[in-house]
């Protein structure tokens, strides 16, 4: 199934599992009922929910190819990415309370679940073959896996890119072998924990100064401060034409009311400055003044609701009645008595002012998330607008009087980003959790671990990746090639000829022949010594200077009352420069330098990673890249924490 074609927007997709026989008309009635039920058990959750662009709709899709018949919805949600994973949890309520059903949602980006759980996806799991294979299937992620040839799963699975179908009868036949693994699961968990709690913690109410029938109609339907919000936030000079002169919410009519929103939308009216036309009414007090915000934010919500109310037609309004209409509608008629039987309705009178209210609310939320009745345009919302005016009674002189019992505003200051608070947040979404501060004996076990691995046409693996096989004794063969070194089963001619021939070692001093450095050793001991002499030879070169020695470690006392251990013999004269030196089996290689210090590889690299973190300032770059796909990160300070960690680097 094809990826959103809108920025922004979310698609989701919900598969019932139909019955079989059933015709095309009974299956759309099927479906019908079935929206209509989930419609009716999310109720709770989004009667009262404010969107930020467009609302959670569904409508009935018919079957079309492999794609069986199925309730499909887009949701557009602009610049507050929490109404995509609110959806997100919608679907995991809905698959966990209807059995049968499984739900994929995908972005612009692609299959959203797999984005988030990015670093714990299978190595074999990519983009390219993930197409119709992630569902959302009892409250749980599931991703039907590629056919192994092997187990009780083969002929089961489809290999490619699989049909719907196809993925929907392999999710509903073997839920415990697609079920995502644990580390999948507990990512998409994270990222909706809290919910529908969390609702409550990303709303913001503010105290606005608003004309009178503003207020009643935000009072009545607290949703419709999201579209004002968007047509300010968006609006043009052809826009701010009808905002010279107030047509249908005057200045002079001001209340202050209290309003609630999304911590996004209010953020958006806070960001832009503007000034109202001396021609609409609206003046603002000194900026120092305690009410200068309430006027600001009331003037922009006024502008939006006027330009909502300039794009829609009066006389439309005026001849239309949607309690009406839905009287005739028997699929509101339905939806009501479902929500009757939830205790929606909290037990209040028919007739009742909060009845009427609930009805009302609940008239609007059953339109907007049915697509066939609904319209997500502005002249849809400025409708509502213009209908509630005309409709609802309020009184300018209670409303004043209400002002001193309202609530106040609540704390701004999250628009404000500290550098601590930002800290935290990356510590929170970063790759290593708290509690999973690596040391820096972690961290240069962890680059070991790296450059030890073998990578792969598809590029290198990190430690967490699956093991690769390796044999070491193809390895040290190869090794004993590259250096030439006798034993059993090494070839008699050298296939390193162009390295240099032995003659040609031996030219270096005609007087004092020189043995090859072969040896009847292991293969694993002639190359350590090899590499030693080499360290021994750039020890004193600027390239040696420039890494971290071992510390000197100081010969054992003798015991008390033991007898002292005897000196050792003095070493022999250093021979003159230029003579060579025989090299053999009793070849002692601590006779090149007598100060020379063992190179500490573990201190060298840690420094460098450290002074490389250190140089970034803060900013991304290779080193916090490479630790983060280790799942590691760097401590405060870079190269500095050597000094505070003495201690810490125990390899």
């Amino acid at each position: 199934m094809a990826t959103a074609e809108r920025e922004d927007t979310a698609d989701y997709w919900l598969f019932p599992a139909i019955p079989e026989g059933l015709d095309r008309k009974a299956t759309h009635q099927c479906l019908e009922e079935t929206l209509d039920s989930i419609l009716a058990f999310l109720s709770g959750h989004l009667v009262e929910y404010i969107w930020q662009n467009e609302p959670f709709a569904l409508r009935v899709i018919p079957e079309k190819g492999s794609v069986p018949a199925h309730l499909y919805g887009s949701t557009c949600y602009g610049d507050n990415v929490e109404d995509e994973w609110f959806i997100i949890y919608l679907l995991k309520l809905i698959t966990k309370e209807f059995p049968g059903i499984a739900a994929k949602v995908n972005d612009l980006d692609g299959e959203i679940l797999l984005i988030e759980a990015a670093d714990s996806l299978p190595k074999w799991l990519n983009p390219d073959n993930a197409v119709n294979r992630v569902f959302i299937f009892g409250g749980d992620v599931h991703v039907v896996p590629l056919p192994k040839g092997q187990g009780p799963q083969l002929g089961t699975l489809p290999a490619g890119e699989p049909a719907v179908s196809d993925a929907l009868l392999c999710v509903r036949r073997h839920p415990d072998f697609t079920l995502a693994a644990p580390r999948i699961q507990r990512d998409i968990r994270r990222r909706i924990e809290g919910y529908p709690q969390k609702l409550d913690e990303l709303k913001h109410r503010t105290q606005c100064y608003i004309p009178a029938a503003l207020a009643a109609v935000l009072s009545h339907s607290p949703a419709l401060i999201a579209p004002m919000v968007q047509a300010f936030y968006h609006r043009d000079p052809i826009d701010l034409k009808s905002c010279v002169t107030f047509k249908n919410f005057r200045p002079g009519t001001r209340v202050m009311a209290s309003v609630s929103m999304t911590k996004c939308l209010y953020a958006q009216l806070m960001q832009q400055k503007f000034v109202a036309d001396r021609r609409s009414g609206f003046v603002l007090p000194g900026t120092n003044t305690p009410k200068y915000k309430a006027h600001e934010v009331g003037m922009k919500i006024a502008h939006g609701a006027e330009i909502l109310c300039s794009k829609c037609n009066s006389e439309v309004i005026q001849g239309s009645n949607m309690e009406e209409f839905a009287q005739k509608d028997l699929r509101w008629q339905r939806f009501k008595e479902t929500l009757t039987a939830k205790g929606f309705f909290k037990g209040e009178i028919e007739g009742s002012r909060l009845y009427q209210k609930l009805t009302d609310d609940a008239l609007l939320y059953f339109y907007a998330s049915v697509s066939e009745h609904g319209s997500k345009d502005a002249s849809a919302a400025g409708e509502k607008i213009l209908r509630l005016t005309k409709s609802l009674d309020y009184d300018i002189e209670k409303m004043k009087q209400k002002e001193k019992d309202l609530p106040p505003s609540d704390d701004d200051s999250w628009l404000t980003l500290t550098p601590d608070q930002l800290d935290d947040l990356l510590k929170r979404h970063s790759a290593c959790s708290p509690e999973e501060d690596v040391s820096l004996d972690q961290m240069a076990s962890g680059m070991k671990s790296f450059v030890s691995k073998i990578s792969d046409i598809e590029g290198a693996e990190f430690p967490n990746s699956d093991e690769v096989a390796f044999d070491p004794n193809s390895f040290m063969q190869s090794m004993q090639k590259v250096f030439d070194f006798d034993d059993d089963h090494s070839s008699a001619s050298s296939e390193m000829d162009e390295y240099g021939s032995e003659d040609e070692m031996n030219s270096l001093s005609p007087g004092s022949p020189v043995k090859p450095l072969t040896t009847n050793k292991k293969p694993e001991l002639a190359i350590r010594e090899y590499m030693e002499i080499m360290d021994r030879e750039l020890a004193r070169t600027s390239i040696g200077e420039s890494f971290e020695k071992q510390p000197p470690v100081a010969p054992p006392r003798a015991k008390k009352g033991g007898s002292a251990r005897k000196a050792p013999p003095p070493r022999p004269p250093p021979p003159m420069r230029g003579a060579a030196r025989p090299v053999s089996d009793e070849f002692d290689i601590d006779e090149l330098d007598d100060d020379f210090k063992p190179v500490d590889v573990d201190m060298t690299l840690v420094k460098n990673i450290l002074s490389s973190y250190e140089n970034q300032q803060g900013a991304a770059g290779p080193m916090t890249n490479i630790l983060g796909s280790m799942g590691m990160k760097g401590p405060r300070g870079g190269a500095a924490a050597l000094d505070d960690s003495d201690d810490d680097l125990n390899i």
